[in-house]
């Protein structure tokens, strides 16, 4: 498990012993582990993935009337239809059929992100919603 802390003014990591001790109380006494102490990355995210879930999807969503946490049920559709899923023999859409297109361990080249963005910009403005170029 990992344990987020932060150094205070003094220099000096407070960290949550209380918590340490119950999750390390499911191991036998005398269990040795291992601990190591890394500083923070920031993590950089693909500009592709930040402009279609920040600008293309949200103003799609909200010209449709989904809620903001209701964006990933949208991309999920748009990824069905896009890719030409068929559900099974119970009619279910499996996540194991559905591509993953912006996820790190994605397959699908960047061509495909690409296309895949600007069907969505072409499917959006058929529905009359106009969606700004990155540059804007």
């Amino acid at each position: 498990m990992k344990f987020k802390a932060v150094s205070s003014n003094n220099r000096k990591i407070n960290l949550n012993m209380d918590l340490i001790n119950v999750y390390c109380s499911r191991y036998v006494p005398g269990t040795p582990f291992d601990i190591e102490v890394v500083r923070r990355q920031k993590k950089i995210s693909d500009p592709m993935r930040r402009y279609y879930f920040g600008v293309v999807l949200s103003t799609y969503a909200e010209h449709l009337g989904y809620d903001a946490d209701e964006n990933l049920l949208l991309h999920r559709q748009l990824k069905i239809v896009y890719f030409k899923v068929q559900p099974d023999e119970k009619g279910v859409y499996r996540n194991k059929d559905i591509p993953s297109v912006y996820s790190n361990e994605s397959e699908l080249g960047l061509s495909v992100k690409q296309e895949f963005t600007e069907w969505v910009k072409r499917k959006a403005a058929k529905d009359g919603v106009y969606v700004p170029d990155p540059g804007e």
